[in-house]
């Protein structure tokens, strides 16, 4: 959903507009007009779906292609929802497990092949859903690792821990928000029983633990915790931070700053310097808002300037680029849609 006062001209409604009569205002599929905006306006319609061909005609490539997405999708799916009525009893399928190591060479050999483009390639799929957010975290998790050169067995470990780092969510109880850090406790009780590598459940346990040691379940600082925990720790955060900043719940710009400001204290500095020179903050295809109160669209990301990408305006006066690297009293203020 977009702000009828940031929609543009050009863009494809993707749901029928009603009144609250339920009288057809404008139909799913018509392209908006400057009177189309001032009449929906006039209704005092605040709110449209819509798509922007133009934002994603500046899209690149995605890490990996649709189709390998949606076999780890699967993967994840398919032991997520084995509720296990004993978790000592847990036993994932020799089979399944052998799809997983399979899809997970995949996902490390796609990614490698675009990493030295990784800024401008889209990396996470925005979505609050649990799985979505596992396949997020996996991806971010193997950019980063790749990004710092870990050898294929240590990457492996890591897209698995990555992507099934909340696995002990099927074993709570819907809603049960009292006990929720008692995932991190399942998960690897479950893992440990997969024949999977022990770090594979050494990062489901440890991905909410901090750098200083106020984290869960067990309060463990800094080197007690697995280094692939605590890079996992900074992609979870990071996925769940730009899902909620969807609702500017948290300005995306802020996201940067309160990290960094975390370093050596809920992360490891060395980590996160690592993981925010692969992550990207406003992909490609963003249409954000400038201090100048222009709406502009993100062309190109640069490596150490997360905050500062290429972007293009596009007005009644025709586009124009602005390098924000190069122009610091330009700012983004509000990432839009």
């Amino acid at each position: 959903m977009m702000r009828i006062e940031d929609t543009g001209v050009g863009m494809v409604l993707m749901q029928d507009i009603t009144d609250e009569r339920g009288n057809l205002l404008l139909e799913k599929g018509i392209s908006l007009s400057r009177s189309y905006i001032s009449r929906l306006k006039r209704l005092g319609i605040q709110t449209l779906s819509v798509f922007d061909p133009y934002a994603e005609s500046l899209k690149k490539k995605h890490v990996i292609c649709p189709e390998l997405r949606e076999e780890l999708t699967q993967c994840f799916t398919e032991l997520f929802r084995m509720k296990a009525a004993d978790i000592l009893n847990f036993k994932a399928p020799a089979a399944h497990l052998q799809k997983l190591n399979n899809v997970m060479d995949s996902v490390i050999d796609e990614a490698s092949a675009h990493l030295d483009q990784i800024v401008n390639i889209q990396v996470r799929n925005p979505s609050e859903d649990e799985t979505q957010h596992a396949v997020n975290v996996c991806l971010l998790s193997v950019v980063s690792g790749l990004y710092l050169k870990f050898d294929r067995k240590v990457l492996r470990d890591l897209a698995l821990g990555a992507l099934l780092h909340d696995l002990g969510k099927s074993m709570l109880p819907l809603g049960d928000t009292d006990r929720a850090y008692l995932h991190t406790i399942y998960g690897r009780e479950l893992l440990l029983r997969s024949n999977l590598d022990p770090v594979v459940a050494r990062i489901a346990a440890e991905h909410h633990e901090t750098y200083d040691g106020t984290g869960h379940p067990k309060g463990l600082g800094g080197r007690d915790t697995h280094p692939l925990s605590r890079l996992v720790a900074i992609a979870n955060y990071f996925d769940v931070a730009l899902a909620k900043s969807v609702n500017r719940l948290t300005p995306r710009q802020d996201i940067i700053e309160e990290m960094m400001a975390g370093g050596n204290t809920l992360f490891d500095l060395n980590m996160l310097r690592a993981f925010l020179n692969t992550a990207t903050i406003f992909p490609v295809g963003s249409l954000v808002r400038l201090n100048t109160g222009k709406k502009a669209y993100v062309i190109s990301n640069k490596v150490h300037f997360p905050l500062r990408p290429l972007v293009r305006i596009i007005d009644d006066a025709g586009s124009s680029e602005i390098d924000l690297v190069t122009k610091p009293n330009v700012t983004i203020v509000e990432f839009i849609a």
